[in-house]
């Protein structure tokens, strides 16, 4: 038969372990927490990339357009030269 001592003292051990316990689940919840809180950051990061990509790609047409208006004006320029220096 187990002493009062022995009795006790597996209490104690039993006590510790659910501590442990306890400890390894606030452990968790918190990795859980941050894992959740990396994952919202992560995809507000990639809305904004992709947001970014849309207006760059809006900008770049926008700019070639312009671009392209300038060359068009710097044509008919060059051709109004040609034409004057002709007469």
């Amino acid at each position: 038969m187990a002493t009062l001592e022995d009795l006790e003292a597996r209490i104690a051990a039993l006590e510790a372990a659910q501590a442990d316990y306890r400890a390894v689940l606030t452990a968790i919840n918190a990795l859980g927490a941050n894992q959740r809180e990396h994952s919202q950051r992560l995809a507000a990061v990639e809305t904004g990339l992709a947001e970014f990509r849309a207006e760059t790609r809006v900008g770049l047409a926008d700019t070639n357009s312009r671009v392209r208006s300038l060359e068009e004006g710097q044509a008919e320029i060059k051709d109004l030269l040609i034409r004057a220096l002709e007469r």
